[in-house]
């Protein structure tokens, strides 16, 4: 295996947009899936899965490419932790969507809907932000887009209580009661992998500032 010196950074950028493209398809096949009918949730699902399996190829590469190079556009730690969280979230949208679907649980009631518009927003900040910090001449728009996702990580939480509040009221069966609260904390971790990723972004430009 050959080591590279000075590698050429279009291949980080390609790969961690790659990347940013993959979490955004998740949130949206994710969003597709809770509003299908029951009868086309196996195609739904099936996609939900290819992304994830890409996700993971991908995520290799940029492992790969970086154990192999000896300079980076930003501190190999930073690429890494942004790959790291980009990563989890088709990771955790899979195990939501498996999850739905071994259960047999209904999605009509729109209880996920909410949610699932959220993360959404945040994946398209989170590509917004990353083509922005890639091209090193637009720290307006990063640190725009830092602040909205922090911005959607408040609302995340203030969203994620109300429905817990309305789940304990509500005359669902104790099974199912805990298996939406289970789900709406799953969704609320990818709600906080793309404000960990805005924090990872925010540093690097304070180191390159």
């Amino acid at each position: 295996m050959g080591f590279s010196f000075f590698p050429k950074e279009d291949k980080f950028y390609k790969l961690l947009e790659a990347m940013s493209e993959e979490a955004y398809e998740s949130t949206a096949g994710f969003k597709d899936f809770i509003n299908s009918a029951p009868a086309d949730r196996a195609k739904r699902i099936e996609k939900i899965h290819a992304i994830r399996a890409q996700s993971k190829v991908t995520s290799a590469k940029l492992t790969e490419e970086l154990c192999r190079s000896f300079i980076t556009p930003f501190d190999r730690e930073d690429i890494q932790d942004i790959a790291n969280i980009l990563y989890k979230v088709p990771k955790i949208i899979e195990k939501i969507a498996d999850r739905i679907s071994m259960h047999g649980m209904s999605t009509e009631g729109g209880d996920f809907t909410h949610q699932a518009e959220l993360i959404l927003k945040e994946a398209e900040a989170t590509r917004v932000l990353l083509r922005a910090l890639l091209s090193k001449k637009d720290l307006k728009t990063v640190r725009e887009n830092v602040k909205l996702l922090k911005d959607l990580e408040h609302q995340g939480d203030k969203l994620r209580n109300e429905l817990i509040v309305a789940l304990f009221k509500s005359d669902r069966d104790i099974r199912d009661l805990l298996l939406r609260r289970d789900i709406y904390d799953m969704l609320e971790k990818v709600v906080d992998r793309f404000r960990d990723l805005a924090g990872v972004a925010l540093q690097i430009v304070l180191k390159n500032s």
